[in-house]
């Protein structure tokens, strides 16, 4: 097997499709004898497309177009946000409500479709039956750093097949190990890579958008997420899930690279810090089984008390006084440890409530708490 890697600045859509049509050709896929096709972006939350958290629509709109040409018509995308998001929302400001309609493909969510159990490492699992029973199966991540698994590429966009049980389920095992075993037992057809413009820094969601002008494509997650990895200049040995993925045999440690070369378009991308996140003085520390849905909820509800007049007063003699002059520590996730520097402790999210009782640090319950109880009981 073999990963294609081509040159492209822009998201024209002409020029992304003329790009596809290269790369299947000298990877050797074909587009004969399919009937239905179920694609994958990533579409984590309800961002626009330029600010690099979601997989441009554009990409998408340049593979229907491609499967069209086939004389393929039976198109879905199927797409859950993190935990806590709302789904049609999350379509909606991505984009992907429109392009939907306008191109005559379904568009659906986790819970719009019929579920099949498949058997794995942990016992029985639900996914979409789609993805099992569609001829072609694409997988279209975007290129970006992740606090937790450092990249998130084609397997970690698999975490979108399952359930939000399963997700934190997965969490408390710490991710990397159970995303190998989500790719034994599900795998896509082909994938489909953006990183036109990627995401580099406090990915997922809070990272800064940074050109790489690539596109990959090919047929194996591990080896695909392996060129991707040394297009950021990011050794996959250091990636945990890839290394373990490696040493599994779910691919070749040096994929063999076809196009461009990783010389010609490697730029060195910005780590997320995986000790802690930060803005200001605010400090979320990070836990490998923790999620990243209690910061998601944190930043949501930062925006709705700037954008709320109500909560002006609050949050500026408090949170404000902190993030400014003094320092807040966020804990998350289960066993969370104490913070090695001093400032105002606040325990998020139902994993985090023996260490708030057992030490008297503020607490804030759900899993993960909504943005008006943390403006509640975190502002006031």
């Amino acid at each position: 097997m073999s990963v294609c890697i081509k040159k492209v600045c822009t998201y024209n859509i002409r020029k992304i499709q003329d790009s596809l049509f290269q790369s299947l050709e000298l990877i050797n896929f074909k587009l004969s004898r399919i009937k239905t096709v179920v694609l994958k972006p990533n579409i984590v939350m309800p961002a626009k497309p330029e600010t690099a958290a979601v997989t441009h629509p554009s990409v998408v709109e340049a593979t229907i177009n491609l499967l069209r040409a086939a004389g393929i018509e039976d198109i879905s995308i199927v797409e859950e946000p993190a935990i806590g998001l709302d789904v049609k929302e999350s379509f909606r400001i991505s984009g992907y409500t429109e392009l939907a309609n306008r191109m005559g493909v379904s568009l659906y969510g986790f819970d719009d479709v019929e579920k099949a159990e498949i058997q794995w490492k942990y016992g029985r699992l639900k996914i979409p039956r789609i993805f099992l029973d569609a001829d072609l199966y694409i997988n279209l991540p975007k290129i970006k750093t992740h606090g937790y698994t450092t990249v998130t590429l084609s397997i970690k966009n698999q975490k979108g097949l399952v359930s939000d049980q399963i997700k934190k389920y997965i969490h408390t095992l710490g991710l990397h190990i159970p995303l190998i075993e989500l790719a034994r037992v599900i795998s896509p057809h082909l994938i489909i890579m953006d990183g036109i413009y990627a995401m580099e820094g406090e990915g997922p969601t809070q990272g800064k958008s940074k050109r790489l002008n690539a596109l990959v494509v090919g047929t194996n997650q591990l080896e695909c997420d392996i060129a991707a990895c040394r297009l950021m200049g990011i050794d996959p040995y250091n990636v945990a899930h890839l290394a373990y993925g490696i040493n599994e045999g779910l691919g070749e440690a040096e994929p063999v690279i076809t196009g461009d070369s990783i010389q010609s378009l490697m730029r060195q991308f910005l780590p997320a810090n995986l000790e802690y996140g930060r803005k200001l003085n605010v400090y979320a520390w990070r836990n490998p089984v923790a999620c990243s849905m209690c910061m998601d909820s944190f930043h949501r509800a930062i925006k709705e008390a700037i954008l709320a007049p109500e909560w002006w007063l609050p949050f500026v003699s408090k949170f404000a006084w902190y993030a400014l002059f003094g320092r807040i520590n966020i804990l998350q996730g289960k066993n969370a440890s104490l913070p090695p520097l001093p400032g105002w402790n606040v325990c998020f999210g139902t994993c985090t409530r023996e260490l708030a009782e057992k030490n008297g640090f503020a607490y804030i319950p759900g899993c993960p708490p909504v943005p008006d109880d943390i403006l509640k009981n975190f502002f006031l």
